[in-house]
Order: structure tokens, then sequence, then C-alpha cells
């Protein structure tokens, strides 16, 4: 048993957008907040660097830290190279090269990262089209970046657009800042010369963290985070509908959310289109649910840091669990009583994936002998969570 008691980071998704914003006004814009998250760390070490005017930056396997800060570094002049893990560049990253020949930016990927020749951003011929059908986040990075422009900025969505509530979570950040974005059916437009309000913007608990901590408080302890927000818009936070559905109690006053022990809860079907980043974790807690689980509607899962949907699958699968991996998701069979019957541990690679070992160790804490060949990827979003469950690696 472990007992966590205090606040947890700021959301690195959040850190991530107010940082792009707060750089085109250091000054006026204050971020109340601080988080440990190495994407964070790298992407605030970017910004400076850009600020004295240097010309490479690093952005590790943070997928938002590579596409925000591509588009934020193109609306300098000059030419700029981006290092990058060879994990994230193997993600869809090509939207980035058409969203610049667009706006007359020079861009190439070459070995270890990407290169930028930039005049700063030039007036589309017409609409800017971005495509939308791999990740959200091509768009925010594009939004993001289009504080006091010199020209208007007309933007087409040209398919459906995955992970759509973290674009809202970006309209509305700007919004807070001052920046409108005007959306319709299939586009959006953003008026030149508009400069960010002065105000304080504070930071939000990061929930896809706090997700993982509070599972583990389930299997194994209890938790009591005291920096909890429910009226966030992050998307993650439907897993408190999940987790009603599931028939899991827990407690929220003011900013207190609260949960203990179980050990008895219902199946679940899910779609998790907007929600993927809970998929893991949410699918070990599945496993040990009674009933059958399905969890689906999230094919951009297999282009994450792993292939999410393959690499949950293996991990269910050597620890003793039915399941069935599909196109978009997973079917699980629960199995509350399952114990892992033999003594040889369990060899798990998470392939870079923080999100995975966050399921690994888990299950883990579960009484599975997993041992995870790459325990330190959890530093990319939440470097403390080993140590919030009471888990030596």
């Amino acid at each position: 048993m472990f007992n966590f008691q205090g606040k947890l980071d700021i959301s690195k998704s959040w850190m991530n957008r107010a940082l792009i914003i707060q750089s085109f006004d250091p000054v006026n814009l204050i971020i109340e907040g601080s988080s440990s998250s190495q994407d964070v760390i790298l992407l605030q070490q970017a910004l400076a660097d850009l600020s004295n005017s240097k010309k490479e930056f690093h952005a590790g396997l943070g997928g938002t830290t590579f596409r925000f800060l591509a588009l934020r570094v193109s609306r300098h002049v000059g030419e700029f190279f981006i290092h990058a893990q060879p994990a994230l560049l193997a993600r869809p990253q090509n939207e980035l090269l058409n969203i610049f020949e667009q706006l007359g930016v020079q861009a190439r990927f070459e070995t270890g990262g990407l290169r930028i020749k930039s005049q700063g951003w030039k007036e589309p011929q017409g609409i800017l089209k971005v495509c939308t059908n791999e990740s959200s986040q091509f768009l925010s990075a594009v939004l993001l970046s289009s504080v006091n422009l010199a020209f208007d900025l007309h933007i087409r969505i040209e398919d459906e657009t995955i992970s759509a509530d973290y674009f809202k979570y970006t309209l509305h950040l700007l919004s807070q800042c001052g920046i409108r974005a005007i959306e319709f059916e299939d586009s959006i437009f953003v008026a030149k010369a508009q400069k960010v309000n002065p105000s304080v913007l504070i930071g939000e608990v990061d929930v896809s963290s706090a997700f993982s901590l509070v599972v583990a408080g389930i299997f194994g302890g209890m938790v009591k985070i005291e920096n909890w927000n429910s009226q966030t818009l992050q998307p993650d936070i439907q897993f408190l509908k999940f987790f009603q559905r599931m028939g899991i109690q827990y407690e929220v006053q003011g900013q207190s959310f609260k949960i203990n022990q179980q050990h008895d809860y219902k199946n679940l079907s899910a779609n998790l289109s907007s929600c993927p980043d809970l998929f893991p974790v949410l699918a070990v807690l599945c496993a040990f649910s009674k009933g059958e689980s399905h969890l689906y509607g999230a094919t951009q899962l297999k282009f994450k840091e792993s292939d999410r949907i393959k690499k949950t699958t293996e991990l269910l699968k050597k620890c003793g669990f039915d399941v069935q991996d599909l196109e978009d998701g997973i079917r699980i069979k629960g199995d509350s009583d399952q114990k892992f019957s033999l003594q040889k541990e369990i060899v798990f690679n998470p392939e870079h994936d923080h999100r995975m070992a966050m399921a690994g160790a888990i299950l883990k804490l579960r009484g599975i002998p997993v041992r995870l060949t790459q325990p330190e990827v959890v530093n990319k979003s939440y470097p403390q969570f080993y140590q919030h469950i009471g888990l030596n690696l």
C-alpha cells in the first residue's frame, strides 16, 4: 500500500501551449505553475535559445514540443535546425512540410532532425490547408504561432480532426490571452495584428498524469490530489465519466480529489477518440474488471510514441490476460482474480513510450512481476511517478 497526498505538476499539454503564446510577449504574459516534464523543459530551453538568437534546438521525443517549436521558429528570419530522436521523427511529421510550403518557408527532414530556412511567414495563396487526420497538433501549432501576423490567416481543415478536443483546448487558451480565432464548419479565421493581452495564466494539473496515479491508487493505495480542477477542458477528464460507469468510487471537494484502493468494479465500453492518452493504463484497469471491456475509436494510437494498440496487447498477453487487438483499440476479457503464477519475471520494453512504462509499473504494483527495460521514459511527462506510487525501479 502507498499513500500520496500533495500537488501534481502542471499539464504539459497546457504548459507547451502557454509557453508558445508567452514567447510573443514574455514580459506581459505571466505563467503561474511549473512542470518537470522533459517535454516542457526542452521547449522552455528552446524558446529561451530562440530569444537569444540561437539557431539549433532540441526536441527530444516530444510531439508537441517538436511540432509547436517548428512553427514558432519559422516566424523568424534565418536558418534553424531542430534536433529530435529517431522515434519522434518516425511518427507522422510530413504535414509540417505541407504547411511550410504554403507559408513560403523552406524545410526538409535530415538525419537527426528538421532544417528550416525562413524569411518569416508569407501570406498563403488563398486558404492555408491543414490536414488533421493524423494529429490535431499541426493545426494547434499553426494557431499558437499566429500571434501578431502581418496578414489575415484563413485556415481550411482538410479532413476529420483527430483528437479534436485538444484543438478546442488550444482555441480556449488563445482566447484567454486575447487572440481570437473564429471557427466555422471546416475553417478558421485569424485576423492580423492580434497581440497578447497582458495577463496571468494559472496552470492546470496534468490530468493524463493524474489518471495514471489514480489507477495506481485503485490497485494499491490512497491518492489525494490537492490542486484538482474539475472544470478543465483537458480531454482526459473523461476518465471521471468512465469511473462512474464502472462503479469506481472517488471524492471531489473543491480543489481536492481523493480515491482509495478498490477491488470490485465493472467492465467498460468506451470511445477514446478524444482521449487516447488514457488507453494503456485504462486497458490495465479494465483487465481486472468483471466482464469484457471494449476500448475503441482511437486509430491514432498507432502513431504515438509507440504503437500503443500493439504494445498494450503485448503487455497484457504476457501477463496472461485474454485480449484482442483491433484496428482502433482493444477487447479485454476482465479477470478480477488474475494472479501471475510463474516465478519468472516479465520483461517488457515500452519502446520510449512513457504511458506504456506507467502501465507496466501499475501491473507491478498489482503484484505481477513486470520488469521495464526503459523505466526512465516516464521522465517525458511525469518524472516523479515511481516515487509517488512507492515503487523502487
